[in-house]
């Protein structure tokens, strides 16, 4: 008796009505509204990370004053916050000191030397991290044009890359505190944070911003994951909304330009989504694919906040560059404010 035949789905597809020229760009492909599509030329996969120059990086230089360093980073570790559909990082070891205990040598030891060896497996974008120009496609393109079927499962990304920025993202960084601003509870999911509202953090922190920003702000939601800890159901109804930005805070970055942006989230925007709201992540899609801005999530900002309150300033020399993933789509990191 064979196995009964499992039901298969019906198969659809339609071929885009679009053709690629054999540089990988989408013929005719139009931007998002706000964009910046040739404005660092037809061939740049960099984005708004141009904004910062090399005199912009001097001048944040001389932000450094106490040299206190604080890390934006999460812990990486299974207990760490990760989307449902990523898996947690597997860290396992290869070789270790009970191996030498029990007298099984690593492949190739010496007897004069023992050392201990592990490895990581875990999505890169599934800690702190940024969302690199390839992360997200609109309407087949990536940013400045780009076709999406330049990312392959055999290559990756083979235009916008995160390799780009590896030498970048290190600057002047801000901190705009929505949570303090609000008095200081971390915000609900649903709640959301309009240009105006972050015009007028930035106004009662007495911070200008300047081109080459990157902005983080804080909306203190990523505390309260940590205080769900032995609670799976709280820990799921996390991922099940967010305070943050509205779809009109792509022009607002763009206004400004600000070279990127991080927050204390997993998602950026707000979620529940604005009332009418069109697409699905909004802010990504026009943000990412069309300013070509870079954009971090799960940035820990409350011993930054600290920090900068009992400084008295909210602004700081940030080193935030990527790892030198080649054709990677994002990246993790351990960003580091110097006050």
């Amino acid at each position: 008796m064979g196995l009964p035949e499992r039901e298969r789905p019906p198969v659809r597809w339609t071929a885009p009505r679009y053709e690629v020229d054999s540089r990988g760009k989408v013929l005719g492909a139009t931007p998002p509204r706000a964009n910046n599509w040739g404005r660092f030329g037809d061939e740049d996969e960099r984005g708004t990370a141009n904004l910062i120059t090399r005199d912009s990086v001097v001048q944040a230089a001389g932000l450094v004053r106490t040299g206190q360093c604080v890390s934006l980073a999460l812990p990486i570790d299974p207990a760490g916050p990760t989307l449902p559909n990523r898996p947690p990082p597997l860290r396992l070891n290869l070789v270790t000191g009970s191996d030498y205990l029990a007298s099984h040598e690593a492949p190739g030891a010496d007897a004069a030397l023992e050392w201990t060896d592990d490895l990581i497996v875990m999505p890169l974008q599934g800690s702190t991290q940024w969302d690199g120009l390839a992360h997200i496609v609109r309407d087949g393109s990536l940013y400045n044009g780009w076709w999406s079927g330049m990312v392959t499962a055999s290559q990756g990304a083979t235009r916008n890359g995160i390799e780009h920025l590896a030498e970048s993202l290190v600057g002047r960084g801000v901190l705009l505190d929505v949570c303090a601003h609000r008095g200081g509870a971390p915000l609900a999911a649903g709640e959301a944070i309009t240009p105006d509202e972050l015009d007028a953090v930035a106004a009662a922190e007495r911070v200008e911003l300047r081109s080459g920003d990157i902005v983080l702000i804080r909306t203190g939601y990523l505390g309260v994951l940590y205080d769900t800890i032995g609670d799976p159901e709280a820990q799921r109804a996390w991922f099940c909304g967010e305070p943050g930005l509205t779809a009109g805070c792509v022009e607002w970055c763009q206004s400004h330009d600000i070279a990127a942006l991080a927050v204390d989230n997993y998602g950026i925007e707000v979620d529940p989504g604005e009332s009418g709201q069109e697409k699905f992540y909004p802010f990504h899609q026009s943000a990412i694919p069309g300013l070509g801005l870079t954009c971090g999530e799960m940035f820990w900002l409350d011993d930054l906040a600290e920090a900068c309150a009992a400084e008295g300033r909210h602004e700081f020399f940030l080193a935030a560059q990527p790892l030198r993933i080649v054709n990677g789509s994002g990246s993790m990191l351990n960003p580091i404010a110097v006050l």
